[in-house]
């Protein structure tokens, strides 16, 4: 389960909607190689962002957070996230972070969501 969700999709006090976020970006640094060691936390954010929107259309819906809570789900590997959990952080992050209603994630949602949960 990706840190800051619980089941039935409430937050904790401090996480972000989009799970350990250091994990992630320790990932990007570690796939981008030499040019990872400059990414400033911005760019950080745009690669984490544009690797999950998978149709690069600008926006992260349910299906592009799923893969998303999928790739770096938290915990033991072998531990698996319930269909209902998984729609329950999905739904949690559409309803904290959909600000237009849309029915996704645009980057400027996801930004704002990131900065606003770094306190």
């Amino acid at each position: 389960m990706a840190s800051g969700a619980i089941p039935g999709g409430q937050p904790e006090e401090d996480h972000s909607n989009y799970g350990d976020m250091g994990k992630a970006k320790e990932f990007v640094k570690e796939h981008m190689g030499d040019k990872g060691k400059s990414l400033t936390e911005k760019e950080e954010l745009l690669m984490l962002f544009s690797l999950h929107d998978s149709n690069k259309d600008g926006h992260l819906d349910g299906i592009e957070l799923r893969a998303a809570f999928s790739d770096y789900k938290q915990g033991a590997p072998e531990s698996a996230v319930s269909l209902e959990t998984m729609m329950s952080m999905i739904d949690h992050v559409l309803d904290e972070d959909d600000t237009d209603n849309d029915g996704k994630i645009s980057w400027e949602e996801y930004l704002i969501s990131q900065k606003y949960h770094e306190g």
